[in-house]
Parts: C-alpha cells; structure tokens; sequence
C-alpha cells in the first residue's frame, strides 16, 4: 500500500494513501529493505524470481554462471544478512577452484538488535500460516512481548522483546526440531520455566 506523508508546521499530521484514503499519524516509520536487483541476469537469459535461482552449489541455470549474495534466490530464500553471504562464498569458490564438493545449507539466522536500550531478538519463521500455532505473552507494564510459533509440534520461530536472555534456548528449540510435547504451556516463560530441559539440551 503506497502512500506519502503529509506534515503539519512542525509534525507528521496524517498519511494520503495512493488511493487518497487519509490517515492520521504522529509517526511515520518507513522500512525498505533489500529487494534484488536481477535485470542484468535477465537481459542475460538466467532464470529469475525474486532473485537469481541457484542450486546447492550456487550454480544458476547457466551452468558456466554461479551467483552468490543478495541478488540470488535459494530454495525459496533470498537473503539480506552477511553470514550466510559468507557461507554461499565458501561453496561457490570450492566449486570454481575445484578442489572439492560443498553444497550450501540455510540455516537458521537469529536477528539481535540492541538500540538505546532496548531488546528485540527474532529467529526462524515468525509469520502466520496454514497449519502454524501462535503463542504470544504481553505484559505492557513490563515491556515484555514473546511470540512462539508453532508448526506440527516442533517450534519454527520466535520473536522476543524486551528481554532476550532466553534467545539462545529458544534457538536451541527452533535448530533441534523435537516436539515441545509437554513444554508447550511453558514455552512462553522461558529457560527458567524449566531448567531440566534447559540443561539437558
């Protein structure tokens, strides 16, 4: 939904939206993010989507064109963080420089951000879907909102504010993939809800 920011003398009053709809705001917040750029693979001739296909090995449908970074698209994945652009290096040269077999496996990618205070972490798939279980925990006095996402028994993401401290148990969760059985109404509350398991895994 596009739109543009109409100001007052001193603020942000209201936002038009392209089809004029107006909407009052006292904050605008923009976030672009990254999109691929993929006309020079088209013109090429390379198969695109969101971003240049690839296979295992970095390979595009070409296969005397390998393509790693932000431009490419990996099993449905495009990718905007270096560590994994690191990783796709790695293969990608193995497979020029001959010297071997590698093929690159996506893992899973936590997001830390710790500005002025204050704690956002998320990893995995964080988003509703078909066949996805929500577990959320809000406490407004305190700051805290927990978000767990559940899909066939096994935790696929989660997303934590305010406090961060457990990130690496729920990590830990999302990687493993076993079923959270009986930790499922305790997930919320973290590695102190239940330690045994904590220190077990």
């Amino acid at each position: 939904m596009e739109g543009e920011a109409e100001s007052g003398r001193r603020a942000v009053r209201q936002v038009r939206l392209a089809g004029g709809e107006r909407l009052g705001a006292d904050l605008v917040v923009m976030a672009v993010g990254i999109r691929p750029n993929t006309d020079l693979a088209q013109r090429a001739g390379l198969r695109c989507e969101r971003g240049i296909l690839v296979d295992d090995t970095l390979q595009t449908f070409d296969p005397a064109i390998y393509a790693v970074g932000e431009c490419v698209q990996h099993r449905n994945s495009t990718f905007g963080l270096v560590a994994p652009l690191w990783e796709q290096a790695r293969v990608c040269a193995i497979h020029l420089a001959e010297v071997g077999v590698s093929r690159y496996v996506e893992r899973v990618r936590p997001v830390r951000l710790r500005v002025s205070g204050i704690q956002l972490y998320s990893a995995g798939e964080i988003a509703d879907g078909p066949g996805r279980e929500v577990l959320v925990l809000h406490d407004a006095r305190r700051g805290l909102y927990r978000r767990v996402v559940l899909e066939q028994g096994r935790m696929v993401g989660v997303v934590l504010h305010g406090d961060a401290e457990d990130a690496s148990w729920y990590l830990n969760w999302i990687v493993s993939r076993e079923p959270v059985g009986a930790m499922r109404d305790k997930l919320l509350f973290g590695a102190g809800a239940a330690p045994a398991v904590a220190n077990a895994r």
